[in-house]
């Protein structure tokens, strides 16, 4: 199966080569991650900063090796991601069902946005795109589907 990212390198942190990640708190769960374009690297390491996750990584020991890794794509193997619980979902299992409205397809999830406040599903309807809130009452999420109550003015 293929890698799914799971977030996004940022700054150096410290003189020891630590550097910020945003993205998904299960990363501090990984033994490893794929970084785009160089491999595989360890995790050494991984905690909060506040809101924010810092990671050590096996073979960056310098502020210099931290920022050439900036803005890089982190990857793991969904094999090695840990299970849910029931009805949870990770967002690369969402993109590509379809969305219902009425029990009727209308379109197909293809991205989950991180939108600050709450994330939102980025659905594909003919030749548009809208923005669904993932976590509100009328969107309902299942491993086949997504179930979406027709609130006025949502897919106009």
């Amino acid at each position: 199966m293929k890698r799914v990212e799971v977030g996004r390198l940022g700054s150096p942190y410290g003189l020891g080569g630590a550097i910020k990640f945003r993205g998904e708190p299960v990363v501090a769960e990984l033994e490893r991650v794929y970084i785009e374009g160089l491999g595989y690297r360890a995790i050494e390491e991984a905690y909060y900063l506040g809101e924010e996750i810092v990671l050590e990584l096996v073979g960056v020991n310098t502020v210099e090796a931290a920022r050439a890794l900036s803005g890089r794509a982190a990857l793991a193997d969904p094999e090695e991601l840990p299970e849910l619980e029931e009805g949870q979902f990770y967002y690369f299992q969402l993109v590509g069902l379809p969305v219902l409205v009425n029990g009727e397809p209308v379109g197909e999830v293809v991205d989950v946005d991180d939108a600050g406040a709450q994330d939102v599903l980025v659905v594909r309807i003919g030749n548009k795109r809208h923005l669904i809130p993932l976590q509100a009452p009328y969107v309902k999420a299942s491993a086949t589907q997504i179930e979406v109550e027709p609130i006025p003015g949502l897919l106009e």
